[in-house]
């Protein structure tokens, strides 16, 4: 199958990082043709040159969407060429695992569209009070058949993303609501991973089983950057990565530098002691978790790594 991938990119420093570089290659690898999408001027260009068929930096303040919507519109004349239209963000650290397996598999699934994970959003009906539950592909990695992406439907879902101010309209508007829409219209969809469907932002809350037991390309560069530390610990990353891949742990730990972090190496004891701890919590009310969690990092400063 040919496929188009738009890559949309955002860094705190202007600059196309080393991980993402890897990335891309590995997309290139793959027989991808990228188009790289950023949401303001970048400094190092050059780095990715030979793996994108174009590069557009422009100040934008429409997050992810608005990179893939500037993507898609770019390739849209030539979009017939193709049999897949994959979004793809920066949000990531991998693969770690060869595209290759993933894309072969997913073209054995009949389907209209997929991703590699899905996310059940208790989602909140702030006029009703309510909460309902509304599956959806999660937007790091959405894969498009052409059925899907030349249709109108998905034409107009494209040009009405805009600039919103509060991110829960951005989830729910456009990460929720292309699933959404397109279930709507009639397409079906499927997913790479379908272990732990049930819990919520899995590639978060089970991040290192997934990698371990159901071949997950990618782990969250949240949890390197220490964004998710009250529900889930990056404890053994390194030790989990080295065990399926070749991938260069140093890309991890220089992008965790640079957000202020300096990942640990912790001992099999503190590890062991740190997931019991966060999976333990994972099913207990806010509150208590937060406890829990806090009491076992006051305990792990005692233990020698």
């Amino acid at each position: 199958m040919k496929r188009a991938v738009v890559f949309a990119h955002f860094d705190k420093d202007n600059i196309v990082d080393d991980y993402v570089v890897y990335y891309l290659k590995a997309l290139k690898n793959a027989g991808t043709d990228i188009v790289f999408v950023s949401c303001n001027p970048i400094n190092n260009k050059e780095v990715i040159s030979d793996f994108v068929i174009n590069i557009i930096d422009e100040q934008h303040d429409e997050y992810d969407f608005g990179s893939y919507k500037r993507g898609y519109f770019y390739l849209k004349d030539c979009l017939n060429k193709y049999d897949e239209l994959l979004f793809v963000n920066d949000s990531c650290f991998g693969p770690f695992y060869s595209l290759d397996i993933v894309f072969e598999q997913m073209e054995k699934e009949n389907c209209d569209f997929w991703g590699i994970t899905k996310n059940l959003y208790a989602c909140k009906d702030k006029s009703k009070k309510t909460s309902r539950m509304r599956p959806h592909i999660q937007s790091y990695f959405i894969a498009l058949k052409k059925c899907v992406f030349m249709s109108e439907i998905f034409d107009d879902f494209m040009k009405s993303i805009q600039h919103e101010e509060d991110k829960f309209k951005i989830i729910t508007k456009y990460e929720i609501g292309l699933t959404q829409k397109l279930i709507e219209s009639g397409y079906s969809y499927k997913t790479y991973i379908t272990a732990y469907e049930k819990i919520d932002n899995s590639p978060i809350l089970k991040w290192y089983q997934l990698i371990l037991k159901y071949k997950m390309p990618f782990m969250k560069c949240s949890l390197a950057r220490l964004k998710n530390n009250m529900v889930a610990t990056v404890a053994g990353y390194d030790d989990v990565i080295c065990k399926v891949s070749c991938y260069p742990i140093k890309l991890i730990e220089n992008n965790a530098l640079r957000y202020g972090v300096e990942l640990k190496h912790y001992s099999p004891a503190s590890i062991f002691i740190k997931r019991m701890a966060y999976n333990t919590a994972l099913f207990l009310p806010n509150f208590v978790r937060k406890t829990l969690v806090f009491l076992a990092g006051f305990a792990l400063k005692h233990l020698k790594d």
